[in-house]
């Protein structure tokens, strides 16, 4: 049991790293005191203390903070592999682009996509991650989905239901007034429903 006024995940990660107090402090180059205050919770893990000592532990700041937190790993694909994916069940191994882990996403079937271009850029700018919920077709008026175009293209869109005669819409959310809205058809296809977008103030190595 965490146990102090500020609990962390640093006692539990020095043991899975196999560190005592004494050797992480010389390698952090810090007192054993300090590591020993910080790891008894008696002083406060901070994010400036955590971004220290967890590339000499091998862990995440951020479970150092909170070690409770659930993480989870989602494979990055191209839009490409998004726009058939109607097609086949799972994602093929092929269209993985490299792994994104994600902090207490709900339980779900979960992928990544890079955004390209400004069609959605009030809430997802160019270059920024989707995170989409494969196991989540339910259309909601005004949520955020994946969709299939009868072409077998991916795009992202603000769903609109229909209302007072007006059919349902794909709509854009985005600065530029030239993105238009999409009628759907009986062609168009829920890949999954977004739930999170993550974008860097800089740019990603």
């Amino acid at each position: 049991m965490m146990k102090g006024k500020y609990p962390n995940g640093l006692e539990a990660a020095m043991k899975r790293a196999g560190l005592s107090s004494v050797k992480l402090a010389e390698i952090a180059g810090t007192s054993r005191q300090q590591i020993n205050k910080l790891a008894s919770g008696e002083r406060e893990m901070t994010a400036i203390w955590a971004e220290r000592l967890a590339p000499i532990l091998k862990t995440a700041p951020e479970l150092l903070v909170f070690p409770s937190l659930r993480r989870t790993r989602a494979p990055l694909i191209s839009w490409v592999s998004a726009g058939r994916m109607f097609e086949q069940d799972t994602v093929r191994k092929g269209d993985v682009r490299k792994y994104v882990l994600a902090a207490d996403l709900p339980k779900g079937d979960w992928i990544v996509l890079e955004i390209q271009g400004d069609s959605m850029n009030l809430v997802a700018p160019d270059g920024s991650y989707i995170f989409v919920n494969l196991a989540d077709d339910t259309l909601v008026n005004e949520g955020f989905y994946v969709f299939t175009t009868p072409q077998g293209e991916a795009t992202f869109k603000r769903y609109r239901a229909a209302e007072k005669g007006r059919p349902p819409r794909l709509q854009p959310f985005s600065t530029n007034p030239d993105h238009e809205t999409i009628i759907p058809t009986e062609e168009t296809v829920v890949i999954g429903r977004v739930g999170r977008v993550v974008h860097d103030l800089v740019g990603r190595r």
